[in-house]
């Protein structure tokens, strides 16, 4: 319906042919918004008129992210199992977001929402973009290191679409096309109880790189009317050069890898990245679904695709791995590896 949506905010056919055949390389089936304005079945509109061209500013885009977010951050948390029993032993909370700030932030309003330990230790990834989830873990990592009864409660909230802005040059094409709005939770605890869904998982390492080639093709910028982003083409080709030297100063083949948790950044990244590797698509098919069903939702996009693939742990023995890769601003690639026990 977004993709409706944009075509109809102009009446320059170029644009609305471009617009349709981009969409439809997308890989993308269906996005979700916080918003009901994409909605061709209504008239009612929160930021973006039908009928206007006037972009909504950055007070009323920033509004509506309060209005949202903390809603769309407990959805998530209510899914973790017994979050009922766990939260009371919750010793610290990370919130990641990229798409929206206020203060007091995120952060508290979940503690007091949940009811969480006024002493519980908070931080926040903030402006990191896609892979902020990993750079979350990596931080709740290190604490449950540190901590032999920490219990790290990750909340990664995304407003993307009240960033929608009616702009009709390729980047801004681009991302119109494949950005959702998305909230994933995830519990990492020195000392991990039994649940009867997932098979243990241990995180054994992290690694990070930033390809200065890539400095200006990833970028999200303030404006007055909104977060401005940046996404040319030249990504997925940057990546698909860099994936397997950044394996390789990592010693870590391909072949070792057992099951892949890739950020479905855009069909192409998913494509190059598969290509560069040699991999067969059928592995990185927890990827695909997720791009197709949810599109890009930046940070909580890979916890997305690492839940598809922990639903397969029934039958995951000890010692397989599993690789997590993300791709943000800079252009910055974050990786995790992951074995079940």
């Amino acid at each position: 319906m977004l993709s409706s949506f944009y075509m109809n905010s102009t009446s320059d056919e170029t644009f609305k042919r471009k617009i349709k055949i981009v969409a439809g390389k997308t890989g993308i089936n269906q996005r979700h918004s916080v918003l009901k304005d994409f909605d061709e079945r209504t008239s009612d509109f929160e930021l973006f008129s039908k009928t206007s061209s006037v972009e909504p500013g950055l007070t009323e885009r920033m509004l509506l992210y309060k209005k949202y977010a903390t809603e769309l951050s407990l959805a998530a948390i209510y899914k973790i199992e017994n979050i009922d029993t766990l939260k009371k032993g919750i010793t610290h909370l990370i919130t990641v977001t990229c798409t929206g700030l206020f203060a007091p932030g995120l952060d508290i309003e979940l503690i007091r929402e949940l009811d969480l330990n006024p002493e519980t230790q908070r931080s926040s990834v903030n402006f990191m973009g896609c892979n902020a989830a990993i750079i979350a873990l990596k931080s709740a990592d290190a604490i449950c290191r540190s901590q032999p009864d920490a219990n790290v409660l990750i909340v990664c909230t995304e407003l993307c679409t009240i960033h929608f802005q009616k702009r009709f040059n390729d980047d801004y094409i681009l991302s119109n096309l494949i950005f959702g709005d998305g909230a994933a939770a995830v519990m990492m605890s020195s000392q991990p109880k039994e649940n009867s869904y997932y098979k243990k998982v241990q995180v054994n390492k992290f690694n990070s790189m930033i390809l200065h080639k890539g400095y200006r093709d990833m970028a999200w910028q303030l404006s007055e009317t909104g977060f401005i982003m940046n996404l040319t083409s030249y990504v997925p080709g940057l990546i698909k050069e860099n994936i397997l030297p950044m394996l390789d100063k990592i010693s870590l083949m391909p072949s070792e890898i057992d099951h892949w948790a890739i950020h479905p950044g855009g069909k192409k990244i998913v494509d190059d990245f598969a290509a560069a590797l040699s991999l067969d698509k059928s592995l990185l098919e927890e990827t695909y679904d997720i791009l197709k069903n949810y599109g890009n939702m930046s940070s909580p996009t890979v916890l997305f695709v690492l839940e598809k693939v922990l639903e397969k742990s029934k039958n995951a023995k000890a010692g397989e791995k599993i690789f997590a890769a993300a791709f943000g601003p800079g252009l910055s690639i974050e990786t995790m590896q992951l074995q079940y026990v």
